[in-house]
Formats: structure tokens, sequence, C-alpha cells
């Protein structure tokens, strides 16, 4: 697995093809710009939401529910994408962060989004990757979450034989039912997942109204 200096590097490097590039991806992000949509209609957002992106990139995801939000903030563990997204989208806010360390306050939003990130968290810090999640979402608010993820270790291993050479073995992919576990470890509820595509799964956990 990469270290973050090494990710951010990629990601930096990236920057200036990354939303071309995805289009036109194969290998495990085969079928990305349908699973971004189909994880869009799948979202619990209710209009004049405030939005918190983790993994914003360049904000394909957040462009597909702009329409819906009063506000929509960003996070990316690159700069350089940060840079690019704000000359997209002038009217995001936008910081420096990952997902277990989320620069904004306590239950500032409705929903937390994130697409094709949570797989560069290390194994060891994924459950306090949700809990952060937990703490940034207002009680009853929403998180959803798409990724390359797998239902089994027998799915992946087909996964890997026939993408062959287009297989990314640098790459720590979750699993369906370690990532719910992760998640009720977090106090999430209302859980369900949709397939995607041929190798993502989306997710949406909805955390308790406080009482």
């Amino acid at each position: 697995m990469r270290t973050p200096e090494e990710t951010r590097a990629l990601f930096d490097q990236w920057a200036q093809t990354y939303a071309t590039d995805m289009a036109h991806m194969n290998g495990p992000l085969t079928g990305y710009e349908t699973s971004l949509a189909t994880a869009a209609a799948l979202a619990p957002v209710d209009e004049g939401a405030h939005i918190l992106d983790i993994g914003i990139g360049t904000g394909g995801f957040s462009a597909l529910l702009e329409h819906q939000a009063a506000s929509i903030t960003g996070v990316d563990l690159s700069n350089v994408m940060l840079e690019k997204c704000q000359e997209q989208h002038p009217s995001y806010e936008l910081h420096q962060g990952t997902f277990t360390h989320l620069p904004v306050a306590d239950a500032g939003f409705d929903n937390v989004i994130s697409s094709f990130t949570f797989h560069e968290v290390p194994l060891d810090e994924r459950v306090r990757a949700c809990q952060e999640v937990a703490r940034v979402l207002k009680g009853g608010g929403w998180l959803t979450l798409l990724d390359i993820i797998f239902a089994s270790d027998n799915a992946m291993q087909d996964a890997a034989e026939h993408l062959g050479g287009r297989w990314d073995d640098s790459e720590i992919y979750a699993f369906v039912g370690k990532l719910d576990a992760a998640l009720r470890q977090a106090r999430f509820q209302q859980i369900y997942w949709q397939q995607t595509g041929p190798y993502h799964w989306a997710v949406c956990a909805q955390k308790p109204v406080e009482v």
C-alpha cells in the first residue's frame, strides 16, 4: 500500500487530466461514470443539504448533487486536486485533509459523500475513518460511500484473474462485510448496499439521531 506522501504525489501529478482519464478508465475502475450516477441517485440528500465530499478530487461526485445542496465542502489529500476543483467549482469550500483527519467542525453536515477514496485508508484506520465521518455528521445525517469493494475474497480473486495485467496489486480494497461491521462499530444504522458496477459497491448509512 502506498504511503500518504506517495498518494499525494500521485494525485498532484494526475490532477490536470484526472476527470478526463476517469471517464475512460478500465481495470477495477471500469464503469466509473455509471457508478457515480447510480450512487448519486441512491444518496438520501434533501433540498438545502450541507454536503461534505471526502476525497473530492476535481468535484465529479459533488457536481451530481449540487442542485440539491445549500453548500458543498470538499476535502482532499492533494492541494493540486483542490486547486483544479476550485477552478471548476468556485462556490465549493475546500480543505486539505483525509478520511481520518477531517478539518471541519462536529455535526456540521447533513450528508457526507465519498467516491473511490476509502481504499486509500490503511486497514488499521478504517474504523477510525468511519468514526470521523460520524463525528462531522448531524444526528440523522447520511453517509454515501462508493468505492472499489468486493462481496468476498473469492469475488476479489475472480476480478483479479479476469483483469489480469489491469489489476492493481498495490491497493487494499474493502469487503462489504468488513466495512459494514466498521460502520456498525461507529454506531451507524439503516445501512444498505447496492452494487453499482462490476467491481463497485455503494453503501448508505445513517448516523443515529441523538436522544
